[in-house]
């Protein structure tokens, strides 16, 4: 478990062969490219690249238009369970770029096709719109057209509008006078009335809203009007039914189509992903530079090493705080167990090649964390057989999310079972198993939460915080030490690990003797320790004065001995004490953060008492009251629970040692979630 071992390789081809080489590439299936802004693609792969990045643009937009989904939703993989990709086999790349010409181009025109005409009836129904609007209006209100273009000093018309642009044609015509009436939600009658001097301005305002002018046609007569405004009635409606069946023509495509799209799409950006990585200087030959896993490097030379020039070098360690050394993409290994928790760990972001995999680590407290805070066995149980039936039924990450899910119901389940607990009803009459800690006591009907065990939990809670800082700080000494940053490890790190070990102690000698008189002296037994107080309360005195001293005094000996950068005797003594400030402040922050265990755990009990009240007020009638609350429960306070216990380690436990500032290590590959393509040999 961990991070895997990285290899550098150097591959020169001649140009020609680039083609080649990225087929081989893939079918090697784990060479991760690295390359730099400034390089260019080899100009044998010039004409792919720029015909996929022409099909990924136009497959983009058919999916924005139809809808395509990006993925498979939680719901639909539980209920149907998520399709097996589907798996093509080719020769080369080419034979990719081809196949997807030919799927994408049949689908591309026949959705333009159906585009092109809507648009185009579209236009023709809403000419025919005003068209029909102008005729209703003349044979309705028998205005005289004659009369207004015939005025000799004054500019005056009618016109059909926009209802949303009368503002607008107001504010421009602001020196002329213009009313309006209704005709419909969408359209108005606009009377146009000014001087001929500002004709020439009210015409470009008609034609930058795309006003309809009313005009008067000669001869016209009430007969004519009628008759021509049923003719285009009867063509808008033909047209309002070619329409419908237009868009359900449309609708169909997505309904059948929106899958192969969205497949198409992403096969798409993948090859787009390939030539824009697989970058070259552009010359005679192609240079690649990239990593593989150290354990493939002889199936690399066999693969790739009879076309091409290979030079393999170890990844030369390095401390990652290195501004100036390079820094390889990160390959996370971990067991099908651990896996489940890598999500976790790159919501922070994924580690960098010379840091820890925090992974395993977040594996187990998460889950205790977890099943302390939502400890209910019947509420676990089921949420386990969720996770399971999402991990059986989906693929890649979402699958990932699911066996996460069931080990968190399961972790929730054994809590359950520790407590006696499930569904919020208490196990022990039927098991005759005693609970490791009786939360609630019964007295007569009435129930209420045990003090004794509530001071109990409360005490857990933050000696669990402890344990999980304190490995946090060794995680963070660890790393330093391992990159050579000895000075920083011994009297920053080890340190203040020492300062919160020894604090811890310090703080329950003096709690058990109660103030400084017998802390030295007294020979009771200390809280949780039974050790005598005096010894614990000696051993928290002077090992948090010697660590203190540590932390100053190490930041003026470091530059010394050469172990820490040179710096100033006030420098040093001001940077120690700040540190020692700090760590007071932030270890016990730290630790009563994790009191949120514990009282997470009280709400969970508090509330499954709240719900398992009607059960008791109304017997078998109160199951409905019973399901409806306990999917409450396990929705919102599951969910809850869950963003707490992420809390707990991106705040309380990563902030100690990890940035998560690495790069993923991507391999040059053609699997997306909807296709896998085999490149054969």
């Amino acid at each position: 478990m961990g991070i895997e071992r990285l290899c550098k390789a150097v591959v020169v081809a001649p140009a020609a062969q680039s083609r080649t080489l990225v087929n081989e590439l893939l079918k090697f299936g784990e060479f991760h490219p690295h390359t730099s802004d400034e390089d260019r693609l080899a100009k044998d792969l010039e004409p792919l690249y720029s015909r996929v990045r022409k099909l990924y643009l136009e497959l983009e937009a058919l999916a924005r238009s139809i809808n395509a989904p990006s993925g498979t939703g939680v719901l639909r993989v539980l209920l149907e369970g998520e399709p097996e990709p589907r798996v093509l086999s080719f020769r080369n790349v080419v034979e990719v770029v081809e196949k997807l010409e030919d799927e994408a181009s049949t689908l591309l025109n026949r959705y333009n096709l159906l585009s092109n005409e809507l648009a185009s009836v579209n236009a023709e129904a809403e000419r025919l719109e005003r068209e029909r609007a102008e005729l209703s209006l003349k044979a309705s209100t028998g205005i005289d057209l004659k009369q207004l273009t015939g005025l000799r000093y004054f500019y005056a018309a009618l016109f059909i509008g926009m209802r949303r642009d009368l503002a607008e044609i107001r504010a421009s015509l602001d020196n002329v006078s213009v009313v309006s009436r209704e005709l419909d939600r969408s359209q108005v009658l606009i009377l146009v009335i000014a001087p001929r001097t500002e004709e020439e301005k009210i015409e470009k305002t008609i034609r930058s809203f795309n006003l309809v002018r009313i005009q008067a046609i000669e001869g016209e007569d009430m007969e004519g009007l009628l008759k021509k405004k049923r003719e285009v009635e009867e063509k808008l409606l033909a047209l309002r039914d070619k329409l419908e069946s237009i868009r359900a023509e449309m609708e169909t495509f997505r309904a059948r189509h929106d899958e192969e799209v969205a497949g198409l799409r992403d096969l798409a950006a993948k090859l787009l992903d390939i030539f824009q990585r697989a970058r070259g200087e552009a010359g005679r030959v192609v240079v690649l530079e990239g990593y593989i896993p150290s354990k493939t490097r002889e199936e690399f030379i066999s693969r790739v090493g009879g076309m091409a020039y290979i030079h393999i070098s170890e990844v030369e360690e390095g401390g990652h705080h290195a501004e100036s050394q390079e820094q390889p993409p990160t390959l996370l290994k971990n067991n099908p167990l651990t896996e489940s928790f890598r999500p976790i760990t790159l919501i922070q972001g994924p580690p960098s090649y010379y840091e820890i995999d925090p992974t395993p680590f977040v594996s187990i407290f998460l889950s205790i964390f977890y099943g302390i805070m939502f400890a209910d066995l019947g509420q676990g149980l089921v949420l386990a057989v969720l996770g399971l039936v999402l991990s059986l039924r989906a693929r890649g990450g979402l699958r990932l999310w699911g066996k996460l899910l069931t080990i968190l119901g399961v972790s929730s389940a054994v809590g359950g079972l520790l407590i006696q607990e499930a569904f919020g009803f208490k196990l022990s009459p039927l098991t005759g198993i005693k609970p490791i800690l009786e939360l609630v006591e019964h007295h007569g009907e009435s129930v209420a939460l045990n003090p004794s065990a509530v001071l109990t939990l409360f005490t857990f809670a933050p000696l669990l915080g402890i344990l999980h800082v304190s490995i946090g700080l060794a995680l963070s000494a660890y790393i330093l030490l391992k990159n050579g940053e000895v000075g920083e490890a011994l009297f920053s790190k080890i340190a203040s690990l020492a300062m919160y070990i020894f604090g811890v102690l310090f703080g329950i000698a003096f709690i058990g003797a109660g103030g400084f008189d017998r802390l030295l002296t007294s020979t009771e037994p200390a809280p949780l320790l039974g050790v005598p107080l005096n010894l614990v309360g000696a051993a928290g005195v002077y090992g948090l004065a010697a660590s203190l001293a540590l932390i100053v005094g190490g930041r003026v000996i470091g530059p010394l001995v050469g172990l820490m950068p040179k710096s100033s005797l006030l420098s040093g003594v001001g940077t120690g004490l700040l540190e020692i400030l700090e760590n007071i402040i932030h270890f016990m922050s730290n630790t009563l953060s994790y009191l949120r265990i514990s009282i997470l755990m009280i709400i969970h009990i508090a509330l499954m008492l709240l719900i398992n009240a009607a059960w008791e007020a109304m017997g078998p009638a109160s199951i409905g009251i019973l399901i409806i609350g306990n999917i409450g429960v396990m929705g919102l306070e599951g969910l809850l629970v869950f963003i707490q216990s992420l809390r707990l380690h991106l705040y309380e436990f990563f902030s100690k040692f990890y940035t998560g500032e690495g790069t993923v290590f991507k391999p040059l590959t053609l699997e997306s979630e909807r296709f896998r393509v085999v490149l054969t040999d």
